[in-house]
This record gives structure tokens, C-alpha cells and sequence, in this order.
């Protein structure tokens, strides 16, 4: 083991004691956003569908096999979310244009609103979580964060954003008040 790498034989304390922080984090951003997510009737994975499809900008559509992968769900499971959304009206399937024998998935405009407003909500109730965290922390923090990301998925160290923050409504648009 190199002095800068953790390995099968190296500190596994420092390996668990660093994924019970993530996963702590995680569960405390969890519960930040729950009320949000009820008061929209929706689901983690859900948003995570909405969010993501929205960050890819105007149709806002993507193929479900790469909306999948995006989001580290399985096809099965993503066709169980789509199928509730689908029912819900927030998202459609609409015929790929590159291939005739498959379908896109995409926002509604009711998708887009809903997206847009629980965005905004959890992202505020995320804001008040770490407000007293310095934003130079969260900067260098999320740096870090990305590299790790990198290292142990093998992606980009600077992998896409979902979107959750809503972007300015583009005039004339389905999210233009």
C-alpha cells in the first residue's frame, strides 16, 4: 500500500469511518427535504427522475437506458418510478427520433412546475441544513467530493450536476410566469 492510498490491507477504519459520514450526510439531507416530498406526494428517486430529466434543458427528454445509468438505478426500477410519474402526468414517453422502435422520456409541463417548485423548496431546506457551514468548506468539500466520485467510479472527476437548483424561466417558455 502506497502511503496515499487506502487498500483491502490498509486503515479500514478510515474506509468506514468515511462512508458512515456520507451516509450520515445523506440521511440528514433526507430528512431536511421529506416534508417537501410529501407535500409534492413524491419520492426520492422520483424528484432524482425530475430533477435529472430537467437538467438536461429544453425538451427536457432523455432515453430511460441513459436516464438509468445517470442516476445508478436499475432499468427495472426506473420503469417502476416512470410508470408512477407517467400516472401522475408529470412525465410522457415520446417516440425517439433516432430510433423509431424506442421511446424518450420527458417532462410534461406539469413536470416541469412540479420540478421547478420541489427543487426550489429542497433546495432551501438544504441551504437552512448547512447554513452554518462556511461556503469556502463547501467549495473545497465538494471539490474533494468530485475527485473521490472520479477515483472510485471511474467517471469524470467533474461528473454533470441534476439540476436541482431551477434555473431563471427562459420568456414564453412552460415555466415563464
Amino acid at each position: 500500500m502506497t502511503a496515499d492510498r487506502v487498500d483491502a490491507s490498509g486503515d479500514e477504519r478510515l474506509a468506514l469511518t468515511f462512508s458512515q459520514h456520507v451516509v450520515r450526510l445523506q440521511t440528514v439531507f433526507e430528512q431536511a427535504i421529506a416534508p417537501t416530498l410529501a407535500a409534492q406526494g413524491l419520492t426520492p428517486a422520483e424528484l432524482d427522475v425530475l430533477a435529472a430529466l430537467r437538467s438536461v434543458g429544453a425538451p427536457y427528454e432523455q432515453r430511460p437506458k441513459e436516464l438509468a445509468a445517470r442516476l445508478l438505478l436499475t432499468t427495472g426500477g426506473l420503469s417502476n418510478v416512470l410508470r408512477r410519474l407517467d400516472a401522475r402526468g408529470l412525465v410522457s414517453r415520446v417516440p425517439d427520433p433516432s430510433d423509431g422502435r424506442s421511446h424518450n422520456v420527458r417532462l410534461t409541463p406539469e413536470g416541469v412546475t412540479t420540478t421547478l417548485a420541489t427543487t426550489a423548496a429542497a433546495t432551501t431546506a438544504l441551504q437552512r441544513v448547512l447554513a452554518a457551514v462556511p461556503a469556502a468548506t463547501l467549495q473545497d468539500t465538494l471539490h474533494q467530493l468530485r475527485s473521490i466520485l472520479g477515483a472510485v467510479d471511474g467517471s469524470r472527476a467533474d461528473p454533470p450536476a441534476f439540476g436541482y437548483l431551477p434555473e431563471a424561466p427562459v420568456p414564453g417558455s412552460p415555466t415563464a410566469g
